[in-house]
């Protein structure tokens, strides 16, 4: 199932035009993409003392309309595509109560050893964590 996190937009990720920077969506992503893996049995942090890293390798975002300050809104994020050695997560932004999409994008990411920065197969190295997102990542299909 899809995640949901909120945040209220704060002044400073706002503009001289009073609305959210293009800059502020993908950390936006980064808060969602950290609760999504969260909520599926285990944090960034653990990943990371387990040798795993995630790094971002492709992100793309589209803005619809704009968000303000003190707005809160809800990001969700879902896994898009899944594989032993990469992953990618679609996002979506609204008005926290509302249907409208402010924003949508998505981020792509490979699994890497924490020491080497060499791709890895998730699913030799964590497999626990493989078979959580895994599982996830069908749920998110439907």
């Amino acid at each position: 199932m899809p995640s949901q996190t909120e945040v209220t937009v704060r002044y400073a990720e706002t503009d001289c035009m009073g609305v959210v920077h293009h800059a502020v969506y993908p950390i936006w992503f980064e808060i969602a993409r950290t609760d999504y893996i969260k909520a599926a049995g285990m944090s960034y942090a653990d990943m990371e003392r387990g040798g795993v890293m995630l790094p971002v390798t492709g992100i793309s975002c589209r803005y619809r309309l704009p968000a303000k300050y003190d707005d809160v809104l809800t990001i969700t994020a879902k896994i898009t595509r899944f594989t032993p050695a990469r992953i990618e997560f679609s996002y979506t932004v609204t008005k926290k109560g509302e249907d409208d999409i402010l924003a949508e994008g998505t981020s792509s990411h490979g699994f890497v050893d924490a020491k080497t920065f060499r791709p890895l197969n998730l699913k030799k190295a964590m497999p626990e964590l493989f078979a959580k997102m895994e599982q996830q990542a069908a749920i998110d299909a439907e």
